[in-house]
């Protein structure tokens, strides 16, 4: 790899990096401070009258369909071809 390149990479990817330790502590104290203040300001009681259902009646069961798209290509593969096309490795055709 050619020093320009180099330098071009390791830019890109300090950038890559700064933003998501930004998101990452932006997103850990708004969520801290969120879950520490009660909503509306004041500590709700729950209904003692309420009875919570312990385990599912009977005769009740979850359906799953799956569905398989004949081209799939999982977004995982997709991202990494996008970031190969930084490094100049074998990227996305175009």
């Amino acid at each position: 790899m050619r020093p320009d390149q180099a330098t071009v990479w390791y830019r890109r990817m300090s950038a890559v990096y700064a933003l998501g330790t930004w998101t990452l502590l932006g997103s850990l104290f708004f969520f801290g401070r969120k879950q520490s203040e009660p909503a509306g300001g004041e500590v709700e009681e729950k209904d003692a009258t309420i009875k919570e259902i312990t385990e599912p009646p009977k005769g009740f069961y979850v359906e799953t369909i799956v569905t398989y798209k004949e081209d799939f290509v999982p977004i995982t593969d997709k991202i990494l071809k996008y970031l190969k096309s930084w490094s100049g490795g074998s990227g996305p055709e175009s």
